[in-house]
């Protein structure tokens, strides 16, 4: 068998793990729900629009974040938006850079980049909100990242010498995840983006290995590749944000 016809096969193979029907349980306390529940009768935390299996304490698998992360995206739409008017953007300015050259093109490729970087933030943040089941509001997020610029820019540059050593490319989207989510300085994300990474480095590694295969079979999709590619990239990013959340509270 090919790698790619293996690559293939052991997405589908995971698909259909996410996708398989069981038991269904709290996110918050772990006890059986019962289907169309909005309450757990247990602990009173609000349920997803599908409660999510988990293991026997409490302890997700890389599945389970993903189906987490899934299904949160499938109940809240409007979170798909920030990513795919990345997209959406990011193609435009592209195509009308190939009418120009020199300075234009240039200036061209900077709006995209400023763009791209602030509605790549704006995500996380919708992308948090949607997890915490509260009102998604796309210029809100964006008045947020606008905010927090000069930090995220910082990060965006820690975060790429971090990259270079490759090993450290899943501590630094955690980085990013955990500046968001507690609302925390780049020093304290590092330090707890290792932490996590140290305790569910299995769960993060095995997330990130569904992205890139999931993008690799994205790649043979015509036409709408890219913008299939970044709901995955938000379905991913909701996996890390509940690992992240489900770590603190282990």
């Amino acid at each position: 068998m090919s790698d790619a016809k293996w690559l293939i096969f052991k997405y589908a193979e995971l698909l259909m793990r996410v996708m398989s029907k069981s038991k269904k349980y709290c996110s918050e306390c772990g006890e059986e729900v019962s289907e169309g529940t909005d309450f757990c009768t247990s602990c009173g935390a609000r349920l997803l629009d599908e409660a999510v299996p988990v293991r026997e304490g409490g302890e997700r698998s890389y599945v389970e974040h993903l189906t987490v992360g899934f299904n949160i995206a499938v109940s809240q739409p409007m979170v798909f938006v920030p990513a795919v008017l990345s997209g959406v953007i990011s193609w435009a300015l592209t195509s009308a850079t190939l009418g120009y050259v020199g300075v234009m093109a240039a200036v061209l490729s900077i709006i995209g980049s400023i763009i791209g970087f602030v509605l790549n933030f704006a995500s996380i943040d919708m992308s948090r909100d949607a997890y915490q089941n509260k009102t998604l509001d796309l210029v809100e997020s964006v008045n947020y990242v606008t905010g927090r610029a000069v930090e995220f820019f910082i990060a965006s540059i820690v975060g790429g010498l971090m990259s270079v050593t490759i090993i450290l490319i899943p501590a630094v989207l955690l980085m990013f995840v955990v500046m968001v989510v507690d609302e925390t300085g780049i020093g304290d994300a590092v330090s707890k983006s290792i932490e996590v990474l140290q305790a569910d480095i299995r769960d993060v590694l095995l997330i990130l290995l569904v992205s890139i295969i999931g993008s690799f079979v994205i790649g043979f999709v015509p036409l709408f590749s890219g913008l299939l590619n970044s709901a995955l990239n938000v379905v991913v990013g909701l996996a890390f944000i509940d690992i992240y959340i489900n770590y603190k509270q282990r």
